[in-house]
């Protein structure tokens, strides 16, 4: 074979497996989005320059009720604090049911403020180790409520209702791949193009710079 012929249909493969993998890298990349939710997907795709996507999407719309359920401590250990809340407040979304549980004595619940609309009544009866109440927090805004017999002492709370609890929680530290948005098959299909194009070239050089092999056969003897 004469040595322009061996280029040219050498060419030919490598310019497919080219095409193929930047088909097969785009497809991985489909992403899946969604308004008011939350959305995830997973796509695959293949050197042959066949690629697959699917995707998943949920979300929840205001008052909805998430049906989750959070504990709040009141007195652990016998601190005069309500835990999670008086530190920092207690971000829950809407539908949530807080069950307090008194860890120490003589504490009530008295709300403060809470926003219009909202109906809740506190537990003002004083009590002790062991008990507990719950209460299902529906309407969005911010509750403020304290212990009546400790309240100069510091024992006071805040609840917050809000759609997205999680929102702004710090994007700080290392990502997983698929956090970042790009399937973790796009990275393969990206180097296995880039690793065919190398071979591609630097078997070009070799038989642009040290021509036919001696085995090839020239039609003479």
């Amino acid at each position: 074979m004469k040595r322009r012929d061996f280029l040219r249909a050498a060419s030919v493969p490598a310019a497919a497996t080219t095409a193929s993998a930047t088909a097969g890298l785009g497809a991985a990349q489909e992403t899946t989005e969604t308004s008011g939710g939350t959305a995830t997907g997973t796509a695959t795709g293949t050197s042959t320059g066949t690629g697959t996507a699917t995707g998943t999407a949920s979300g929840s719309g205001g008052g909805g009720g998430s049906g989750e359920t959070v504990t709040v401590t009141v007195g652990p250990g016998g601190s005069l604090v309500f835990e999670p809340g008086t530190s920092e407040p207690l971000q829950i979304a809407p539908g949530t049911t807080v069950e307090f549980v008194w860890d120490s004595d003589n504490h009530n619940i008295v709300v403060e403020n809470q926003p219009d609309g909202a109906n809740w009544q506190g537990h003002q009866p004083l009590e002790n180790t062991g008990f507990t109440y719950t209460h299902t927090f529906d309407t969005l805004g911010t509750y403020e409520y304290y212990c009546e017999p400790h309240r100069t002492a510091g024992m006071v709370a805040t609840i917050e209702v809000v759609e997205n609890p999680n929102a702004g929680g710090g994007g700080g530290g290392e990502k997983e791949l698929h956090e970042l948005g790009v399937p973790i098959h796009a990275h393969w299909v990206g180097a296995a193009t880039i690793l065919g194009i190398l071979v591609t070239v630097i078997f070009t050089f070799y038989i642009l710079k040290y021509g036919e092999s001696a085995h090839t056969g020239t039609g003479r003897n």
